[in-house]
């Protein structure tokens, strides 16, 4: 068993337009917009480009341009289809015309509450449901496995655990349903920077952020200017850790190109293993600092569980009429069984054991992609 430890950090990226030949070395791009020490970098990009040098004897090497140096975020995806960069990380969010069925399942996160579970269902759905894949494919590239971040919850300068807490508060909020669930409970969304969290919290012009924990010791230390961290899930993010221009992934060979699918299997499973361990690090660091962690009150809990309840009959409908396509009740239904599969499948695993859950990807995911054909064709 292998027990991973967290590392924080960041994205990379930089291009090629030249497609590989079988049998040469061939020095390619990266693109990832944080810093080399971030989770969504560390692991899907720092460690795996050393990885699949090694295991194809050089053939394929890459290097990493972290921090958005090469393309910026919201241009990785078509940057990526035009070979300014062979591979990059892509949040769907920045393309909702472009891929707007990835953008429901986007949506969709809101509810999750298990960042393993929300990162492999998004993964199965993104690489074997013909109409999520053709998404990708018809912007230009072909699309690896996908991300979750760890659960996020409320992290406060002041106790927010019941209702007549939260009521007038200033929640730091990032996207439309963490806005309508704060307002929903009586609160104040504010939009601002995450850079701007930490001093706002301090000089009181927030109140709250709804954040991830890995936040709390490590990269902005919340935990610092934070009394009190609410156990409420209240969102995630989720994307593709890998998309790949779509000429340098056909003009690979078949055994460099199920090297690549091994290592990004590899690193989907560190990087989640690697967001627990972060996760818990950041409670348990909060905790000795003398931040209080619990779970919120009853009533906070349930008004979550009716938001949430209301959210999901309502979303395919207004994302049937926000993205202009038909009611995505299939797609919202095969996202949420996925999750719940892999929540079961999950407690019966040490959540921190590489190995097992490599086998679990492998025998529910991976085993079902032909890696001959896999992105080969439109």
């Amino acid at each position: 068993m292998k027990r991973m430890q967290a590392i924080a950090g960041g994205f990379a990226a930089m291009a090629l337009g030249m497609c590989p030949v079988a049998g040469s070395a061939e020095d390619y791009s990266a693109s990832t917009w944080f810093a080399p020490t971030h989770l969504l970098s560390h692991f899907p990009y720092m460690e795996w480009q050393e990885s699949v040098a090694g295991a194809t004897d050089g053939r394929v090497t890459f290097e990493v341009y972290n921090g958005g140096t090469l393309l910026p975020p919201k241009a990785t995806m078509s940057g990526v289809a035009d070979s300014v960069a062979q591979v990059g990380i892509v949040y769907p969010g920045y393309q909702p015309a472009e891929l707007p069925l990835n953008n429901v399942l986007i949506d969709a996160s809101f509810v999750s509450d298990n960042h393993y579970a929300a990162a492999f269902a998004y993964t199965d759905l993104i690489m074997t449901d013909p109409d999520v894949y053709a998404e990708w494919s018809a912007n230009g590239v072909v699309v690896g496995p996908g991300f979750a971040t760890a659960i996020y919850n409320f992290v406060c300068s002041s106790p927010v655990y019941d209702l007549s807490q939260a009521a007038g508060k200033k929640f730091r909020t990032a996207g439309a349903a963490q806005v309508d669930f704060v307002e929903s409970i009586d609160g104040i969304a504010v939009s601002v920077p995450f850079s701007e969290v930490y001093t706002g919290l301090q000089r009181g012009s927030l109140d709250c952020a709804l954040v991830d924990p890995t936040t709390l010791i490590v990269g902005p230390k919340l935990a610092e200017v934070a009394s009190d961290v609410t156990e409420l899930p209240v969102g995630i993010i989720i994307g593709a850790s890998w998309v790949y221009n779509k000429s340098f992934w056909r003009g690979l060979p078949v055994e460099d190109r199920r090297i690549l699918m091994d290592q990004m299997v590899l690193a989907l499973a560190r990087m989640e293993v690697g967001y627990e361990v972060q996760g818990n690090e950041g409670i348990e660091g909060s905790q000795a600092k003398g931040v209080k962690v619990a779970p919120p009150e009853s009533d906070l809990a349930d008004a979550l569980t009716e938001f949430n309840t209301n959210f999901l009959s309502e979303l395919p409908a207004v994302a049937a009429e926000r993205f202009h396509i038909d009611p995505p009740d299939a797609l919202l239904k095969a996202f949420l069984d996925r999750q719940d599969a892999w929540k079961e499948r999950l407690s019966g695993v040490d959540l921190q054991d590489q190995d097992a859950i490599i086998a679990l990807l492998n025998e529910h995911i991976f085993s079902k992609i032909d890696i001959d054909s896999y992105g080969m064709s439109d």
